[in-house]
């Protein structure tokens, strides 16, 4: 049946086919990664898991995603734009590997995941220092050492926010490696 002719329910079963289909070949360009960690840290994480009905893989790899982007966040403006174009160069070449361990030919891997962060957290960065500075006019004064502290913490706040505000698949996608994180 076209696509035209489909009904609402039709499309749906489509629609689930090739959700099914994306999943399958994410999960063959994925990798685990095995944790140990301190037993306080992990009754945390098990307690917010359960709370939130998630699993505590699922909770380990949404906080880790995150907390990457909060690190890349405090490096130096140009060290961070190296860092993020290794990054993305790395994951490139990890998934190409990984899929062509699992047979996959065709593989469809986002590029430029750090490299983005990077120009989103810069942007933010600048802007809150135009900000401070137009405030530091007004004011009559100079931005001192707690006004740079607070631009690089707005700027923290924003790249964070930015990325956070994804859905779980946009987040997943956005690992560095496009991979799975697995603790044990």
């Amino acid at each position: 049946m076209p696509a035209a002719e489909l009904t609402n329910t039709q499309a749906l079963i489509d629609r689930y086919y090739t959700e099914e289909k994306a999943k399958k070949e994410q999960a063959l360009t994925r990798a685990s990664l095995n944790l140990q960690l301190d037993a306080n840290d992990l009754a945390m994480l098990s307690t917010i898991a359960k709370r939130f009905g998630k699993s505590r893989v699922d909770l380990a790899k949404d906080v880790l995603s995150h907390a990457l982007v909060d690190l890349l966040t405090q490096i130096e403006p140009g060290e961070r734009k190296l860092i993020a174009r290794d990054a993305d160069e790395m994951g490139l070449s990890m998934a190409r590997e990984i899929a062509e361990e699992n047979g996959v030919k065709e593989l469809e891997h986002k590029t430029q995941v750090w490299t983005g962060h990077d120009r989103t957290i810069t942007k933010a960065e600048k802007k809150r220092a135009k900000a401070l500075e137009m405030a530091a006019k007004t004011a009559g004064s100079s931005p001192n050492e707690e006004t740079v502290l607070a631009n690089k913490q707005t700027s923290t706040d924003i790249a964070s926010n930015d990325s956070h505000g994804q859905s779980k698949e946009q987040s997943n996608e956005r690992d560095p490696e496009n991979m799975a994180i697995t603790p044990s």
